[in-house]
């Protein structure tokens, strides 16, 4: 359009610069303007050469492509910088990341009819617009806007309205992506991820789902999650860069798998920060082993426990956690570190504890040491904590109780509006930087796809769709919101009990 008309205005835009900013740096500058790009175009790489394409940064840092008519397509975040500039086309790259309140109040708005010396009166030229992104779910209202575009496509006379949808096989098809890739991608990928990110498909809540994915996406807004350092961070001085806050509680709670287990069998930990004034639960950073043996787990539970500063370690000490328990209770070494971890016992506070009493004493009975730091809250389940475990998660998260990591998506984009050098980051580093928002993105599918089974006790049960579904990180999660109920009631609800003394009010009886 640009090449075709004069004066003509595209305003790309996105919720972060720096995605905007990929339009033209990724597409226009690196591939289709370049002789090194497998896509480029003889006549613009010699229309740039010749100046008349010039590509730039304003002084804000958005990218800016100028044309010799007079044309120009630039950046801008969609909000507030949108305002009082005039565009021809805008064009919305991963639209769904943004408020649509906000797309109709700051980009829409700028759009106005191309302006030329001498356009006929009754020359009729329409401003477009343009949505960009890849499949959500069908609770975000972008699903509803194709809906829309596919139906006017369709049934309006008056607007045009145009749609293309693409799959990994359509980028197969066209030398974008491989057959390798899609098959890795397969094997590496839990299903509803693979429909969503590969095959493009919105995804909806399961009918006999005890969940909603609203549940998740509307407790889903930390940006910032807590990160273990590295073996070698650790070992060449650096210092934890967390923020430590003494009005919370810090604990971690594990749901444990066998290293010979099933390959869908992960252990999970969490790392949970409980606010003591309003028992908000934050779900700071989520990690899964597997292949290890006890003794290695063991090592890095403790080794994650103390990097997180953590108060209480909450396990499930059914099966394989029966003996993984005896082994917290002894001293454990860690040879890489060259530090001892001393030994485990149970947690005293019977206020703070799930299991039964039986449970408890028999947990106490196996504890191998004599010396032992008691921040152990045992967890084995019954039909009734299942029940109530269920129920309770259900109701924190429709409560706004639990704060979960924000989608992988975003915080990828905003890691590369805050990071200049993201995009030229080893691919360890970014999966390392992503990898607590994609637990979070893996767990919220699990639960989605639960199926909720009532038993003749009227007990609630969950369970996966297929044996290949796993739930692993649902339960971790679940596990760790029912210990933050026992912090609440010990921290939030019993610091609000009255101090009432009848006596300071005796000279009422005297008036």
């Amino acid at each position: 359009m640009c090449l075709l008309y004069s004066n003509m205005n595209i305003l790309v835009t996105s919720k972060l610069s720096a995605q905007a900013n990929n339009i033209v740096d990724e597409k226009i500058d690196k591939i289709f303007t370049s002789e090194t790009g497998q896509w480029s175009s003889p006549i613009l790489v010699q229309l740039r050469k010749d100046g008349w394409i010039k590509i730039k940064k304003d002084d804000n840092g958005n990218a800016v492509v100028e044309f010799g008519n007079g044309s120009r397509i630039f950046c801008r975040p969609c909000g507030d910088s949108c305002r009082y500039i005039r565009s021809n086309i805008v064009i919305i790259d991963e639209f769904v990341l943004i408020e649509k309140k906000t797309i109709y109040e700051c980009a829409v708005p700028t759009l106005e009819v191309r302006r030329f010396a001498g356009r006929p009166k009754d020359y009729k030229e329409e401003t477009k617009q343009i949505f960009l992104s890849s499949a959500k779910t069908k609770t975000n209202w972008g699903w509803r806007q194709l809906i829309q575009c596919v139906n006017g496509h369709y049934k309006d006379k008056r607007i045009k309205y145009g749609f293309f949808a693409g799959d990994i096989f359509t980028a197969i098809a066209n030398g974008i992506q491989t057959k390798k890739k899609y098959i890795s991608a397969k094997d590496s990928t839990d299903d509803m991820s693979f429909e969503q990110e590969y095959l493009n498909i919105f995804l909806s809540n399961s009918e006999d789902s005890m969940f909603k994915y609203e549940d998740f996406e509307q407790n889903q807004c930390i940006d910032k999650p807590f990160y273990p350092r590295k073996l070698i961070d650790i070992l060449d001085g650096e210092e934890q860069t967390y923020t430590f806050d003494d009005g919370h509680i810090r604990y971690i709670t594990t749901d444990i798998a066998l290293a010979t287990g099933n390959e869908n069998d992960n252990t999970i930990l969490l790392c949970v920060s409980f606010d003591k004034e309003t028992g908000i639960r934050s779900y700071e950073y989520m990690t899964s082993m597997s292949g290890m043996n006890s003794m290695e787990q063991v090592k890095q539970m403790k080794r994650l426990f103390y990097e997180y500063r953590a108060n209480y370690f909450e396990m499930d000490s059914r099966g394989v956690g029966y003996g993984l328990y005896d082994l917290m209770t002894i001293e454990t070494l860690d040879d890489e570190l060259g530090i001892t971890y001393p030994a485990w016992g149970v947690c005293k506070d019977r206020n703070l504890q799930i299991s039964s009493e039986t449970v408890l004493q028999d947990r106490i009975g196996r504890t191998a040491s004599s010396e032992t730091e008691d921040v152990i809250i045992p967890f084995v389940a019954t039909a009734e904590i299942n029940n109530q475990m269920h129920l309770g998660f259900r109701k924190a998260l429709k409560d706004k109780m639990v704060r979960l990591l924000i989608d992988d998506s975003e915080a990828n984009a905003k890691f590369e509006n805050d990071d200049a050098y993201w995009t030229t980051r080893s691919s360890d580093y970014r999966a390392n930087m992503l990898l607590p928002f994609l637990q979070t993105k893996f767990m919220i599918n699990e639960s989605i796809s639960l199926n909720t089974v009532r038993l003749d006790s009227g007990n609630i049960k969950l369970k996966e769709s297929n044996r290949m579904e796993v739930k692993d990180r649902y339960i971790t999660c679940s596990m760790a919101n029912m210990f933050a109920d026992k912090l609440m009631g010990k921290y939030v609800l019993g610091s609000q009990e009255s101090d009432f003394n009848i006596d300071a009010y005796s000279f009422l009886s005297n008036l």
